[in-house]
């Protein structure tokens, strides 16, 4: 067998080796992505839309990026991977904001997550940032597009939900989004220091009837007991979820002075 024949043969083998290794190592890579991320939501057991049409996106892109500023930047949840869950563990390490998450590096991300256990320390927060950083420059379009490479955009579904919802007309910290809240009711919680969604999610039942009490008869028809829950929702962007309920509370007939407040 003469040497080009087996220096041949030789060359053929070594890149077979190399495509098989390449091939392996861009598989393992995009297991290991779509495991983290599968582990990611597994810890904060987030529903998941479906894809947007792309008719919707469409006819929705025109207040895409209004609904988008509507959005508060301490909302760490519209990044793929981070749900209610995982934005407390964050929270609590001092991390409220997207310029915050951004700031940060892998290991002093993967440091706090190792704090909380094996199902947190398999968490790879890389990804995060990439997201996040874009959040924070206002890059909607990339944002989508970067969490679009592994299916279904988590911003896109929120602006999209938000928009099929009727909850579009409503900026950030609007209470009025409250199903039961009006303009004077909404006025009487920002006096009391109830200002934001967030606020009004955490109020205790009690001091929300203390102020409706306060204000006089016709208040005290109110019923509360959703309006924290609802503020929540609202405030997480699970506009589904809130529509949902709000729905099961229209078709309970409210009190006719119930009512004339709401509308107010």
């Amino acid at each position: 067998m003469s040497i080009f024949l087996l220096q041949s043969i030789f060359l053929v083998l070594l890149c077979f080796i190399i495509g098989y290794v390449i091939a392996r190592f861009i598989k393992q890579k995009l297991y290991d992505r779509a495991a983290l991320k599968t582990a990611s939501n597994v810890i904060d057991n987030e529903d998941r839309a479906q894809p947007v049409s792309t008719a919707t996106q469409a006819t929705g892109s025109a207040n895409e990026a209004e609904f988008y500023t509507s959005i508060k930047p301490d909302n760490l949840q519209i990044v793929e991977g981070i749900g209610p869950k995982m934005e407390s563990v964050l929270n609590e390490n001092g991390i409220s904001t997207w310029s915050q998450l951004a700031s940060k590096s892998v290991p002093e991300l993967q440091a706090i997550l190792n704090k909380y256990g094996n199902r947190y320390q398999i968490i790879d927060p890389t990804i995060w940032l990439e997201q996040v950083k874009l959040a924070a420059a206002g890059k909607v379009d990339d944002l989508i597009k970067l969490q679009k490479i592994d299916g279904v955009s988590k911003l896109e579904n929120m602006m999209y939900l938000g928009r099929k919802s009727g909850f579009a007309r409503y900026k950030q910290d609007d209470l009025k989004i409250v199903e039961g809240i009006g303009p004077k009711i909404e006025v009487l919680l920002r006096n009391a220091g109830i200002e934001t969604w967030q606020q009004l999610s955490v109020a205790e039942l009690s001091s929300i009837k203390a102020i409706l009490h306060t204000a006089g008869p016709r208040y005290r028809l109110a019923t509360p007991e959703s309006w924290s829950l609802q503020a929540r929702l609202a405030n997480n962007g699970e506009w589904s979820k809130l529509k949902e309920i709000q729905d099961k509370l229209r078709y309970v007939r409210p009190k006719q002075g119930e009512q004339e407040i709401a509308e107010a």
